[in-house]
């Protein structure tokens, strides 16, 4: 009996040494920088606006247009810097303009760039892979909308892309990617300073001059509430328009359905998403400078570094060819179809059936009339009609007179000239080839179903390629 609780005891130490164990690594694997900025002074600034019942919008109409004034440059700083130039290196700018970017980016409070853009790397590079996308929706959806900030990610794979992506010591042979990764660097270990100055300093200050408003209320409004509402922004891409199951965005796949990457295609999320909704088409050409190839789209990423390249503060600005574009759009649309022709009955191909000798044939329309099936003859082919024929336009005695006989004449024009529809419809009642002795026109009727065929299959293998 001793002995028995001696096992249990032992037992209970090692659930208790396993309980502490996981809880030491549950915190240790906070990131509590990021939980301060994405989770605590978010849930802090609703708080203090309903216990205040203070509105969403300011009561200052100055302190409004700050806060939109300031909403637009962090955005563009964000989506320009840390996506396109850092994460992408979709164009060319100098030192002094991509620091800009990332001390304004910084305010977003997401994380530095050099942590953010090796993040969106491994996410391209790994996407839907729910242990190296370091936001794969396929672990959820708070998961990849918020979730993946607040944890650090494991020491293993993610740390070491981060390194290799950004190493702290860079490699001399790429001139362009040194200066690039020693300025994400720099920019990592100066991010808390960045984000507390244009986070929260710089816009307080700023709509303090100009609207005269609190310092508590431009704190709030175009500090930390600006804040939140950019930080979603930037997180709804990664979530919903991930996620081919949320209707209301309409989502469509029109260059790849090999991962989640939607088009959202519903405008306001074009809206809240900065005009980043077109995600789609942002995986297959992830180093275009615009969100999309349409001219029309909300894209003020593209706005913003069309007209800095007018000015020549960027340059080589990464543009996808419009052919290639078409190109991988019409393979996904001839995959979508192939895979639709593929679950339709389109009848027994022509080299699949029997060959029938008239004698045969003559017995078997004999044998049927008791039956009351009808048998014809269209260009060598014979077919069963006997399942339409009550649903014939032309009604059951004129199919039944063609019984037995050859009716590609009176199909083709001869009576009634039949539609692309009637002939699909007539391919589905293929039962066999009548043998006459000069086959010639069946043969070519084969040779052109197997060069159909042949190239359906070849476009299905290069969509499936691409």
């Amino acid at each position: 009996m001793s002995g028995t609780r001696k096992v249990q005891k032992r037992k209970s130490k090692l659930r208790a040494g396993e309980i502490r164990r996981r809880k030491r690594d549950f915190l240790a694997r906070i990131d509590y920088w990021n939980l301060v900025t994405v989770a605590i002074l978010p849930l802090a600034t609703i708080v203090y606006l309903v216990y205040n019942g203070l509105p969403l919008i300011p009561h200052n109409q100055t302190t409004t247009w700050c806060g939109l004034v300031y909403f637009n440059l962090t955005m563009l700083s964000f989506t320009c810097g840390y996506h396109k130039y850092f994460a992408h290196k979709s164009f060319s700018t100098s030192s002094a303009l991509a620091t800009f970017m990332v001390m304004v980016g910084s305010s977003i409070g997401v994380g530095s760039v050099r942590w953010w853009a090796a993040m969106h790397r491994a996410h391209h590079h790994h996407v839907d892979d729910v242990e190296k996308d370091p936001y794969s929706v396929k672990r959820g959806l708070l998961w990849a909308h918020w979730g993946w900030l607040l944890r650090k990610p494991k020491r293993g794979f993610l740390q070491e892309y981060i390194e290799h992506e950004f190493p702290l010591v860079a490699n001399e042979s790429d001139d362009g990617d040194v200066a690039m990764i020693e300025l994400a660097n720099n920019a990592s270990r100066r991010y808390l300073l960045w984000f507390a100055v244009f986070g929260l300093i710089v816009p307080t200050m700023m709509t303090m001059f100009f609207s005269g408003d609190s310092w508590m209320n431009s704190l709030i409004y175009v500090g930390l509430l600006r804040m939140v509402v950019c930080q979603q922004a930037i997180l709804l891409t990664e979530s919903v328009c991930h996620s081919k199951s949320l209707h209301f965005s309409i989502p469509s796949q029109p260059f790849t359905d090999k991962n989640s990457s939607v088009n959202a295609n519903n405008p306001l999320m074009s809206l809240l998403t900065y005009g980043q909704a077109h995600q789609n088409f942002h995986h297959e050409f992830p180093h275009d400078y615009r969100s999309t190839s349409s001219t029309l789209a909300y894209d003020p990423t593209k706005w913003c570094l069309f007209m800095l390249s007018k000015f020549g503060l960027v340059w080589d600005l990464c543009r996808t060819p419009e052919n290639l574009i078409m190109q991988l759009r019409i393979q996904q649309q001839q995959k979508i179809i192939n895979r639709m022709k593929s679950q339709l009955n389109w009848g027994t191909p022509i080299s699949k059936l029997p060959i029938v000798t008239p004698q045969d044939f003559k017995r078997i329309c004999d044998e049927s009339v008791d039956k009351e099936r009808i048998y014809i003859v269209i260009q060598n082919i014979i077919h069963d009609i006997t399942p339409f024929m009550d649903q014939h336009p032309g009604g059951v005695p004129l199919l039944k007179a063609s019984h037995g006989k050859d009716a590609t004449k009176a199909f083709y024009g001869g009576v009634y000239g039949h539609s692309a529809a009637a002939t699909n419809l007539l391919a589905t009642m293929r039962i066999g080839v009548l043998s006459t002795g000069n086959e010639e026109d069946v043969w070519r009727r084969v040779a052109e179903e197997t060069v159909v065929e042949e190239r359906a299959s070849r476009a299905y293998q290069s969509a499936e390629a691409a």
